[in-house]
Order: structure tokens, then sequence, then C-alpha cells
């Protein structure tokens, strides 16, 4: 009894083997045996690709495709993030468009693509980025800045493809973080916009000074209020990846008042600190074309000039002296050639650009004012070389931008302001102390 017994027993354990291994191998296709159950089996990068373009073509689906990516595969990201991220990535498409197809970049096309998002970003975000495979996006519509439509997904050391948590997150924040600065200009909220400059990309620090930062702000605002004439939901955004979300803004006046494009950055670093770079420039004044003297408006750059001119707004010089010909005259004769002149006062000079005979008799245009040691001497009204690189800030909040040079194109002719700061003695304020104040004429504007 005891043997029939066993063979029973053995039979209905090879029955249950037998179902057991027949469930596996019927489903295959679907899901692998684990001495912990049944798992999903992995999908692969067209699989992958599909259910996030799909997702971006249709919101309500997203939560159902969600759900056929094997745990594994979704890196702990839950079904909020992966919408998050979708929703961003739809605001990708042209307005009123429609996603048509995608493609997988492999090759030479993928390499680089993926080396143009790689810049100074730590070693573990740029294998990161050389473990992506870029997507390109084909929609109905056009996108103004001409550049394809791309996501990325990740992969493991062993060829598996993933949805990287981190990097789904950091574009969420990307774009959170591009909405508040956005609006941050739309509302003209000064105390919003002097908190967000601390976020912006400058080649220098910067000032701490209360004053300075408020005019920066105010000029923003006002560049923003002014310039740009297109609203938020107007701009592009170009592209987007865990390190870098760049925008479009298509319709932004320059100083000619023409329509062009311009584009703005947001960074975000290995420590997820998140940078702006979104510079403008300032344009020289009209009002600083002028040396002033004595607190005086006197003569302006490009101007005529003449002895007798000088004489009664300065003084007599201290030496006049010129330089070689440097443009002949029509009739042939060396005196009546072109050459620069320069005009030495007490901490400043001039120079005229014209026809030199002698100390007497020249005529001539004004191309350069240079001032380095004058309390008396300045450029325009309000800057001097005893004041310092805040000053300039105040008048010209993103003089920095530009390292302190300015420029203007008018009546055919371009002109430049330069301020060389000394930066070895910084104040005790941390402003730096004016060593030179140059304006001048630096030629024709065509």
């Amino acid at each position: 009894m005891r043997s029939v017994r066993e063979g029973m027993h053995r039979r209905i354990s090879d029955r249950w083997m037998s179902v057991l291994l027949m469930l596996c191998f019927l489903t295959g296709m679907l899901t692998s045996c684990s001495k912990n159950g049944f798992l999903k089996k992995k999908i692969d990068v067209p699989e992958m690709a599909r259910i996030v373009v799909n997702s971006i073509q249709d919101l309500n689906a997203a939560e159902d495709l969600f759900k056929q990516i094997p745990e594994e595969q979704r890196d702990g990201t839950t079904y909020s993030e992966f919408y998050e991220y979708i929703s961003v990535l739809q605001k990708m498409i042209p307005r009123s468009g429609l996603v048509s197809s995608f493609a997988i970049v492999e090759g030479q096309e993928r390499e680089e693509l993926l080396e143009s998002m790689i810049s100074n970003d730590s070693q573990e975000y740029q294998d990161l980025i050389r473990g992506c495979i870029p997507i390109m996006v084909q929609t109905t519509g056009t996108r103004i800045s001409g550049v394809p439509l791309y996501f990325y997904l990740q992969t493991k050391t062993d060829g598996t493809v993933y949805l990287n948590r981190g990097w789904i997150r950091s574009c969420v924040n990307l774009y959170a973080f591009a909405v508040h600065y956005f609006e941050a200009y739309s509302n003209k909220n000064l105390t919003d916009v002097i908190s967000l400059l601390p976020y912006t990309e400058v080649p220098e620090p910067l000032p701490d000074s209360a004053e300075v930062l408020r005019e920066k702000a105010n000029e923003m605002i006002r560049f923003y209020s002014q310039n740009v004439t297109s609203e938020f939901r107007e701009y592009e955004m170009i592209s987007l990846d865990a390190s870098n979300l760049v925008y479009l803004q298509p319709k932004v006046l320059d100083t000619h008042l023409q329509s062009k494009t311009r584009k703005v950055q947001f960074r975000s670093d290995e420590d997820d600190v998140i940078s702006v770079v979104d510079p403008i420039t300032n344009e020289l004044k009209t009002a600083d074309l002028y040396l002033y003297y004595n607190g005086r408006r006197t003569v302006r750059i490009g101007e005529h000039a003449a002895p007798s001119q000088l004489r009664a707004l300065f003084g007599e010089p201290i030496t006049i002296s010129c330089g070689p010909v440097i443009e002949k005259a029509s009739s042939g004769n060396e005196e009546d050639g072109l050459r620069n002149i320069l005009i030495r006062y007490s901490g400043f000079t001039i120079t005229v650009y014209g026809v030199f005979h002698d100390e007497e008799d020249w005529d001539g245009t004004y191309v350069r004012f240079r001032i380095w040691d004058s309390e008396k001497a300045g450029v325009g009204a309000y800057m001097s070389v005893d004041q310092s690189s805040w000053e300039i800030l105040s008048r010209y909040p993103f003089a920095d931008e530009t390292g302190y040079v300015l420029k203007i194109s008018m009546d055919g002719e371009d002109y430049e302001f330069r301020a060389d700061l000394d930066k070895e003695h910084a104040r005790s304020n941390g402003s730096y102390p004016i060593k030179t104040l140059i304006l001048e004429r630096i030629g024709d504007a065509s």
C-alpha cells in the first residue's frame, strides 16, 4: 500500500509540475518565472519609446500605458511623476500640432547629439548621458526653432532600457522653475525678480548692493515688458534634458525695434541647483556721448572740433601732438592728410581726427575722450573716475555682462564706452575703483 501511495503522490507531483511548466511556457512572452512569483518580461527600446510617445499623444491613456512598464524598468518612478514628465514633454509639441511618428536615433547622429549635451557636468551625469538613447518625435505643425523634438531613454550597464527617476524629476523641476521665473516678469513682481537674480549666470559675482540689485531687477522687468512682445505660452521649448531646458522667445525687439528671436537657458548642476542664462545688454545712452567738465556738458564725440572751442571750454592744453598721416589727401599734399591729433589736459586727453598744420591751426572731428585722473572731467553727467563700478551699474545695470563695455550705432557711426576697473584693489563694500574711462568713435556702423 505504501508503494502505491508513493506512486500516486509522484504522479500528482509530476502532473502539477507539468501544469506549472506549461503555464510558464504559455506566459513566456509576457512574464518570466522566479521563486518569488511571476514578473513582467522586460520591454525593449522600441516598446518603451512607444509607451512614452503614446502617452504624449494621449495623456488620458498614460496610466494604462505606464502599467505596461515592468517595475524594475521604472527605477522607482511613480505614476504621478511619469504623468508630470509626460505633461512637460507634451508642451514641446507645436501649438495645435499632433504626434505623427517617432524614430530611435542611432550611430553617429546619436553620438553627436549626446556629446552636445555634455558640458562641465559631473562624471556620473556624463555617464548617464552617454547611456541615453535619443528618440526623435515627428509632429504636425512647425517648430519655430527648426530643431527636432527629442526625448531621452536611459539604459543600464547591461543594456536594459529604463526610466531614470532622477532624470525625470530634474526635467520636471527645471520646467517648474522656468514657469515661476517667467511669471515673475509677467507679473512685474520686483521682489520676486530680485530674489531670482542670484540664480542668473553672470561673468562676475553679483554686487552686494541693494540699490544695484534693485536697478538690475527693474531693468529686467523693463526689458520683458517692452522688448519681449511674445507671451510665455508662445515660447517654444527647444530642448529638455536633466541638466538643460532651453526656451526660444519668438518675438523680441532689439534696440532698433526689429523683431528677433532670443534664447533663455535653465541649467541644473550635479547638486540640483538651478541657474539661468538670460543675458541682456545695455546700449550706450546718447546722453553719455558727451564730455562733461565741471558738471557741464561740453563737446560730443563725433562732432566737429576746433582749437578755439577747446580753449574756451578747458583752457590752454598741456601739450598738442599728432601722429603720422593715416589717410592721404586727394590733393597729394602731405600736410592736408588726416591724422590723429592728441590734445592733453590735466588728467584727460581728447583725440581729434583731422588735418594738423601746427598747434594753433588744426581742424577735425572728436574721436576719443580718455579720462584717468580728473575730478572735473566725466563721460556724461553721471560717470567719472572718482566713482566705482557700482555707479556704472546704477546707470547701466548690465554693464558687467559685457565687461563694462557699452556701444551704440547712430547716424552711420559706431561709438563705444569702456570703463577699466582696478580689480586688484576692491573697496570695502566690494565695488571696484575706476582706473580709466574711454569714449570713442570706432568706425562706420556698416
